[in-house]
């Protein structure tokens, strides 16, 4: 029988079919006794909900304050501005005229040097590992002594924030100001710093368009606009706890591991080779 004189197979036939249902699952979906307390905080808000303001501030205070105490972290902060920023960025000006590229690179040179460019970066780099998020405001400075008074004016996360009428704005995310398609438009900067001394209300804002704005963070989520400590899976939460804080114990695992692997192929292969003990 060819395939054009094949009957079609009637409906009825077709609806009397057994129907079989794939069941799947994945063995992270299923809550157990041995884990339940450990996904005890899972929840699904939103990128921004997630890292609100208050919980940045917890973060915050704590990165810092670990930064601040703890050499392991402070080295790590450090020598990761050291790295990414080094001396400061170079100009190379590729024209046809070799005297006019080196007069622009001398120029700019001269006036990284006379905003500080280098530390600011640096700063900034710290900032964002601390903080989770730098600001740096292009402001023009008039004390500058060069043709370009163009400078940057550093502040810290703590005075971005909405004033308290705007709270409720959907397009407000804690001190950004979003427009339709969900970009920057405008920050609202504090006239001073929520933990200083001369603390003024929360009303007392100056709102600084987004383009006067430089917002460094690394976002992790889709809709986050706000950063958060890159140290943070690293801090010592259950601290009272722990003798040793988890990033000491992390660096003093590896540190002991490495000390005593190669104090062992060293007896192994010398005979009387010890190095230091590189814990203590």
């Amino acid at each position: 029988m060819t395939t054009a004189e094949k009957k079609p197979v009637a409906l009825s036939r077709l609806q009397a079919l057994p129907v079989r249902r794939v069941r799947g699952r994945f063995d992270s979906a299923v809550t157990t006794d041995d884990n339940r307390r450990h996904w005890a905080n899972a929840d699904s808000l939103s990128a921004d909900a997630a890292a609100n303001s208050e919980v940045r501030r917890i973060l915050r205070n704590r990165a810092r304050y670990e930064v601040a105490n703890n050499s392991y972290a402070r080295g790590i902060v450090l020598t990761l501005a050291n790295d990414c920023v080094g001396t400061g960025p170079r100009l190379q000006i590729l024209t046809g005229n070799d005297s006019l590229n080196r007069e622009i690179e001398r120029e700019f040179d001269r006036w990284a040097r006379q905003v500080s460019l280098p530390q600011k970066l640096r700063t900034m780099r710290m900032a964002k590992a601390t903080d989770g998020e730098a600001f740096a405001i292009l402001v023009n400075n008039p004390g500058l002594d060069h043709c370009v008074s163009l400078d940057l004016r550093l502040i810290e996360a703590d005075l971005v924030t909405s004033p308290s009428q705007l709270l409720l704005d959907e397009r407000e995310v804690d001190g950004i100001r979003l427009n339709a398609f969900g970009n920057p438009v405008a920050y609202h900067v504090l006239k001073s710093h929520p933990g200083s001394n001369t603390w003024r209300p929360r009303q007392d804002y100056v709102t600084v368009p987004a383009e006067h704005v430089i917002h460094a963070f690394r976002q992790e989520r889709p809709g986050q606009h706000r950063g958060i400590p890159e140290i943070t899976p690293a801090l010592p939460l259950q601290s009272s706890q722990q003798p040793v804080g988890t990033l000491e114990a992390w660096i003093h695992d590896r540190t002991g591991s490495c000390a005593d692997y190669a104090r062992q192929d060293g007896d192994r292969r010398h005979g009387t080779v010890s190095w230091p003990d590189l814990v203590d």
